[in-house]
């Protein structure tokens, strides 16, 4: 199935900003994060400098004069731990918080006085930030000492899921908008199209003679063609029209002189060429109201194929009486197509006519509805080569040049299936002569 074009462009809008909107989610979900990292160490760094403002040496003891500097220090489980070691790895001090939690502090390699050093741990339960700083004290009995700070997690990990889930929220939603927006602009932007399109469906079924001029810059050169196509089409279409008008008033008098002769004629025979000049005339007029449509073909009333064809096979079994030509009728009594009478007799006429031209001694006419109705008409003349089947279809093209005619009745055939879209197949009968199948919605 073909997408239109405001499809793709949806499709494709949908697709790029999605990317994009995706890239610029991990980007700043990756920043954010960092951030967050980068905050949790700044306030560890921050309590390593109160822990170290507030120790006071007694005798060679490390002490903190009065209460520590932060109050969660002395909570237990309340998410921050220090402890304090001296060069050799042993513990001096440890805040309360740690003695009911029981915090594993990582055991690093020693640390250069003025150093700082990150590490987290993130197997559960214990998933927290360490920050460690060694430096060097003067007044203690040992010469170097390193603060270890430690804080949980959670805090900032909730965080930063907070973060992520606002962001994609905020990402989808503002891709949803743009969509829409993008919907409306593009809708908007295709309404000429869509104009010009039902515009065109109207000229087509008759009810317009031009497109509007109301287009913008970029189609009205499109319009202007079409109009000009248009004009050329109707030029052509009314000097067809003349030309037939012309046809029928010449020959107008010499069919009334044939009907004024006929008058004179009595028996089957005055019968038969009066029906045979009533369908020249009807001839005449359908050709002449065909060249003066301005539409397409409009399917007219139910019309009985079955007596249709016996009036055709009665006019031709008198003109090829001397033939002796078995005829094996077999259409339903109630078979029917909606469509112009005129057309079907037009069409069927000439498929019998050639069957009669072409025959040895034997035609077959069936016929059936199913989805659409089909009629056959099969022969044992000496058929139509594969290789011509379609050639023969062609305005002009004959096959035989020893039977009269000009090579037009297939292809009139075939033009006035197209306007029904039918469908005219020929293919090899029982006999081996021509197998004709008219298709009829």
């Amino acid at each position: 199935m073909k997408a239109g074009i405001q499809t793709r462009l949806l499709i494709l809008t949908t697709i790029v900003l999605g990317t994009f909107l995706s890239l610029a989610g991990v980007v700043l979900d990756r920043s954010f994060r960092a951030s967050v990292l980068a905050g949790a160490e700044e306030q560890l760094r921050l309590v390593i400098y109160s822990l170290m403002g507030a120790v006071e040496d007694a005798s060679g003891q490390l002490r903190f004069a009065g209460e520590l500097p932060e109050p969660r220090l002395h909570q237990p489980e309340s998410g921050l731990y220090a402890v304090v070691h001296n060069a050799d790895r042993s513990e001096l001090w440890r805040s309360p918080s740690v003695i009911t939690t029981g915090v594993r502090f990582p055991e690093d390699a020693s640390l250069n006085p003025g150093e700082f050093r990150f590490t987290t741990t993130d197997d559960a339960p214990e998933m927290r930030f360490f920050l460690s700083y060694a430096v060097i004290w003067e007044v203690s009995n040992d010469s170097v000492l390193t603060f270890t700070v430690a804080t949980d997690q959670q805090p900032f990990r909730n965080a930063i899921a907070g973060f992520r889930r606002n962001l994609y929220f905020g990402l989808g939603a503002v891709t949803v908008l743009f969509v829409l927006a993008q919907f409306l602009a593009v809708r908007w932007g295709l309404r000429p199209l869509r104009t010009m399109a039902e515009e065109v469906a109207e000229l087509e079924e008759g009810r317009r003679d031009s497109l509007s001029s109301a287009y913008p810059l970029e189609l009205q050169g499109l319009a202007e063609n079409l109009d000009r196509f248009i004009a050329h089409e109707h030029r052509s279409r009314s000097r067809y029209r003349k030309a037939m008008e012309d046809l029928a008033h010449s020959l107008k008098t010499p069919l009334a002189v044939i009907r004024n002769a006929l008058s004179d004629t009595t028996g089957n025979q005055s019968d038969l060429l009066g029906e045979q000049l009533d369908r020249m005339e009807t001839t005449v007029t359908h050709q002449l109201s065909r060249a003066s449509v301005s539409g397409p073909v409009i399917v007219g009333k139910e019309v009985n194929l079955h007596s249709l064809v016996e009036r055709l096979l009665r006019a031709l079994n008198t003109a090829y009486m001397e033939r002796g030509i078995e005829v094996e009728q077999l259409l339903p009594q109630d078979l029917s197509v909606r469509g112009d009478e005129r057309d079907l007799m037009e069409m069927l006429g000439n498929l019998l006519e050639n069957a009669f031209k072409y025959t040895t001694r034997r035609i077959a006419i069936r016929g059936e509805r199913a989805e659409n109705t089909v009629v056959t008409i099969e022969d044992d003349g000496p058929g139509i080569a594969a290789q011509l089947r379609r050639e023969v279809l062609n305005r002009g093209t004959r096959v035989d040049r020893l039977q009269p005619g000009q090579g037009i009745g297939l292809a009139m055939v075939q033009e006035l299936l197209e306007a029904y879209e039918g469908e005219l197949e020929i293919a090899e009968s029982r006999w081996g002569g021509a197998l004709i199948k008219l298709t009829l919605p």
